[in-house]
């Protein structure tokens, strides 16, 4: 074979890529192995207790299509139609329990009410030990737990889509409290 400009130039360029393709195996190797670092928090379970439903009271039976009754977490009461002829009008409470210093979500879900009753309930929100008030449906409310037994108070709108049936037309609603 003869030994020509452009045989030198190929055997150059193919060495050259061969020492390339070596120094980058090499480089690619010294990041190996990566220490991952595993993270674990032991926590204790989060326990809720009710200590107090979510309280109307007697409404007015001709409760108008649209009016509203909202009783705000802490225990405020407003009426759009004078609707609240009497009883106890209340937030829920519950006493809650977690592991100190830990994000944690406050959410409202699963609500109930029987079919036609006259009623749907909207706008929940909540507080958690007194603290700000705020939505929670939806993503809930998040918050960062005390030490000890903490009150979660909840509040809703109730307002009348239909004429109201007369007689107790309860619902319900879960109230969930987990760590984020």
């Amino acid at each position: 074979m003869l030994d020509t400009p452009i045989r030198r130039k190929y055997l150059l360029g193919a060495s050259g890529s061969a020492l390339i393709g070596l120094m980058l195996a090499t480089s690619v190797d010294a990041a190996n192995p990566e220490p991952i670092v595993v993270q674990v928090a032991f926590v204790a379970p989060i326990t809720i207790t009710e200590t107090n439903p979510l309280e109307f009271g007697s409404l007015d039976v001709a409760m108008g299509i649209g009016e509203q009754v909202i009783i705000g977490p802490d225990n405020s009461l407003s009426d759009t139609g004078a609707n609240v002829l009497g009883g106890t009008q209340a937030a829920a409470t519950a006493n809650v329990v977690a592991t100190p210093g830990r994000a944690i979500n406050i959410l409202v879900d699963a609500v109930t009410v029987p079919p036609g009753v006259g009623y749907f309930l909207t706008a929940w929100l909540c507080d958690y030990d007194g603290g700000t008030i705020g939505a929670c449906d939806g993503a809930g409310l998040s918050e960062t737990s005390a030490a000890g037994t903490r009150v979660v108070r909840v509040g809703v709108t109730l307002e009348s889509d239909v004429a109201p049936t007369a007689g107790n037309q309860d619902g319900s609603f879960n109230l969930t409290v987990a760590y984020e």
